[in-house]
C-alpha cells in the first residue's frame, strides 16, 4: 500500500471510530468510499481503483463447511473449486457452472414421521432431474450433512432419495430432516423440512386393564409381538388401541411363550369366548387397493368338532365389511368361505406357530384412512381347546 492509500485508510478508520464514538444517528446513514470522495448513494461502501481490487477470504471447501452458522449472504473464494461461493441462508452455492435456474424439481416432499422409541423411520423425496442426494439433520440449532451411520439412530441410505433411521430413541424427538437434491447443473434444490416425533411406550402393567394407548396413530408396518403392546378390555376402547371385549373371561395375554415372544389368545371353556375377538389399532390404508395382515397362530384340533374356525373382517365406511380375498397358512391357501359370516380358516389340524397371511380387497372402500381389522375365533364346545 503506497503512502496515499495508507493515509486514506488511516483517515477512514479514524473517521469510522469518530462516528461510532459520537453515536450520531444521522452519521449512520452516510456512505463510505475508498479511493473516491463521492460514493454512490445506493452503496454503503464503494471501492474505486483501476489498479487494486476486492479480495474476499480464501478458504478450502473443508474450511468453508466448518463455518458455524454462516450468515445469509456470506461470500468466500472456494480454493477447492476456484470459484466464488455465497451462502443463501440454507446452503452454500457456487457462482460457477450455471447462471440459470436449477435443472431439478422436487415432486414429493418428505413428510413428518412418528415412531415408537426403538422403532425405525424413513424420510423420502422424489424429484425430476435429481442426480445426487444428500440428507441433512437439524438436532436443534444447525443443519448438518449426514455423513456416517452413527448410532441412536443409525442412518443408512443418506445419499439416496430415501433416508432410513434405525433404532430411534426418545432424544430424537423433534429432529428435523431435509434433502439437498443436485441435478446436472447447479444450483441444487433443498426439500422442505420434516419432523421426527417419538411416541413413548407406556410402562407394561402386570395385568391387562385400563385404557392405555400404545403409540397412537402409528401404522403397524413391522412384526408385532405382544411383549410391548397393551390390550384394552371392556365394552369399548379408543381406536388407537389393541382391544378385546371383557365378555365372560377376557382374552388372555403373556409377554413370553409365543412364536417367539409374547402371545394373545385363550384356552379353556370356549363357550366363555363365543364371539370374542381381537381388534387391531386403526390403520391408514390410503393409496392401497389390497392389504394384508400377518401373524403366527397356535391352536388345538378335534376331529369331531368341525365348527372350529377363525374369521377375519374389518370396519370401514361406517360398517362391517367381509372382503377377505384369501387366507394362507404356511404358504398354502386354506380359505374357508362361510357365506354371510365371512371368510377365514378352519382348525382342520393342530398347528404350532404357523404363519398366517390374510389378504383383503379394499378397492371399494371409500374412506381408507381409518380401517379397523378384526380376528374372531369361533367354537361351540366346552373343553380345553386353545387358540
Amino acid at each position: 500500500m503506497n503512502k496515499k492509500y495508507y493515509f486514506k485508510v488511516i483517515t477512514l478508520i479514524f473517521g469510522l471510530l469518530l462516528i461510532l464514538g459520537l453515536g450520531a444517528e444521522e452519521s449512520f446513514s452516510q456512505n463510505v468510499g475508498i479511493n473516491t470522495n463521492t460514493p454512490d448513494e445506493s452503496a454503503l461502501l464503494e471501492l474505486n481503483s483501476s489498479e487494486s481490487w476486492f479480495l474476499p477470504p480464501r478458504l478450502t471447501q473443508a474450511q468453508r463447511d466448518a463455518i458455524t452458522s454462516p450468515a445469509t449472504g456470506l461470500i468466500i473464494y472456494n480454493l477447492s473449486e476456484n470459484c466464488i461461493n455465497y451462502y443463501d441462508g440454507v446452503l452454500w452455492l457456487s457462482l460457477c457452472g450455471s447462471s440459470g435456474s436449477s435443472s431439478i424439481t422436487i415432486d414429493t416432499q418428505p413428510t413428518n414421521e412418528s415412531a415408537c422409541d426403538g422403532d425405525n423411520a424413513t424420510f423420502s423425496v422424489s424429484s425430476t432431474g435429481g442426480v445426487t442426494f444428500q440428507w441433512q439433520v437439524n438436532t436443534g440449532s444447525n443443519w448438518e450433512d449426514i455423513e456416517a451411520a452413527g448410532s441412536n439412530p443409525t442412518y443408512s441410505n443418506y445419499t439416496t432419495a430415501s433416508l432410513t433411521l434405525t433404532g430411534v430413541v426418545a432424544g430424537n424427538d423433534g429432529y428435523l430432516y431435509r434433502c439437498v437434491v443436485t441435478g446436472s447443473t447447479p444450483p441444487p434444490v433443498v426439500s422442505d423440512a420434516a419432523t421426527l416425533t417419538i411416541l413413548p411406550l407406556p410402562d407394561q402393567p402386570s395385568a391387562i386393564s385400563g385404557d392405555t394407548e400404545v403409540c397412537p396413530s402409528t401404522p403397524i408396518s413391522t412384526l408385532q409381538e405382544f411383549n410391548s403392546d397393551v390390550l384394552v378390555h371392556g365394552s369399548s376402547a379408543p381406536t388407537t388401541s389393541w382391544f378385546a371385549p371383557d365378555w365372560n373371561t377376557p382374552i388372555d395375554y403373556a409377554s413370553s411363550g409365543g412364536c417367539p415372544g409374547g402371545w394373545v389368545g385363550y384356552s379353556g371353556n370356549w363357550n366363555n369366548y363365543w364371539v370374542n375377538f381381537l381388534r387391531l389399532p386403526e390403520q391408514d390404508c390410503s393409496g392401497n387397493d389390497e392389504v394384508t395382515i400377518e401373524f403366527d397362530v397356535t391352536h388345538s384340533y378335534f376331529a369331531s368338532q368341525t365348527d372350529d374356525w377363525i374369521r377375519f373382517y374389518m370396519w370401514a365406511d361406517g360398517g362391517y365389511e367381509h372382503n377377505v380375498v384369501s387366507v394362507e397358512v404356511d404358504g398354502i391357501d386354506v380359505t374357508y368361505d362361510s357365506g354371510m359370516n365371512g371368510k377365514g380358516f378352519q382348525f382342520t389340524e393342530s398347528r404350532s406357530c404357523a404363519h398366517v397371511v390374510v389378504t383383503f380387497d379394499i378397492s371399494a372402500i371409500v374412506d381408507k384412512s381409518n380401517i379397523l381389522f378384526y380376528l374372531e375365533a369361533l367354537c361351540q364346545y366346552n373343553n380345553s381347546n386353545t387358540f
